[in-house]
């Protein structure tokens, strides 16, 4: 026995209409609007779901690509090892009687260098600048002359250049707070024209057509650096044709 009340066994909702027509439009809107909240209650909790496992996902997958990073640069880095060059372009020259297609692209970037940089560097570090564009460039396809541009732009082949107020360094001036710290490297480590190279041209793919981001993201210091870049470019191609050089 309940006392003081009724004891109500259902939730009914009671509809009030005129008619049997208007019974089923108004029945007909309570369904549209029932359907309604509960697309909206299994959306929100898509949502949610995705929001985290998002934020489980995206970790791993972070890892997983610096890892995977990191393992290219350690190849890479070991055999740039096995081509460097300790002398200078003659004694290459003089000691290889038949330089095959690579030897011959690594000494015609070099050459390329030192018209662009008129001369400035010793020959040793032209010749090892040249090799680890030559690999670095063609390990993330990209052309080599758009890395010397960007280095020329950057630093004019200044291995030791650091930015203070921006964190940037060596060679492509790499962003230490956006591409080193999330690849696990030490500012010190962007110093190393072999990790230095590889990572510009590793960024400079990133980037694209849109590489004017490489410098300061948008705006007019983008475009600024954009024709910067293409103007040296330009440059390096008319060396190349004046001095009959073929480099993909």
């Amino acid at each position: 026995m309940i006392w003081g009340g009724e004891m109500k066994l259902f939730n009914i909702h009671v509809i009030t209409c005129n008619s049997i027509s208007d019974f089923h439009s108004k029945f007909k809107k309570r369904m549209i609007l029932h359907t309604i909240l509960e697309s909206v209650k299994i959306v929100s909790l898509v949502a949610i779901i995705a929001f985290f496992m998002l934020g489980y996902i995206a970790p791993l997958t972070q890892k997983s690509l610096r890892t995977s990073f990191l393992a290219r640069l350690e190849e890479f880095i070991s055999t740039s090892k096995s081509t460097d060059f300790p002398v200078g372009m003659e004694e290459v020259i003089s000691t290889t009687k038949s330089p095959d297609s690579s030897v011959k692209e690594v000494l015609h970037l070099a050459n390329m260098i030192r018209l662009i940089t008129e001369n400035q560097l010793p020959e040793t570090k032209m010749l090892r600048y040249a090799s680890l564009i030559f690999h670095a460039a063609r390990k993330h396809g990209v052309n080599p002359l758009e890395i010397i541009a960007i280095i020329v732009a950057e630093s004019n082949f200044k291995e030791t250049s650091i930015n203070k107020e921006t964190g940037d360094y060596g060679l492509g001036q790499i962003n230490w707070e956006h591409w080193g710290k999330d690849f696990g490297l030490m500012p010190q480590e962007l110093l190393d024209p072999c990790i230095n190279i590889f990572l510009t041209c590793h960024i400079y793919r990133f980037f694209g057509k849109d590489f004017g981001k490489y410098h300061r993201g948008n705006g007019i210091q983008s475009e600024t650096y954009l024709i910067n870049v293409r103007s040296i470019l330009s440059t390096l191609n008319a060396l190349v044709e004046v001095n009959k050089v073929d480099i993909s």
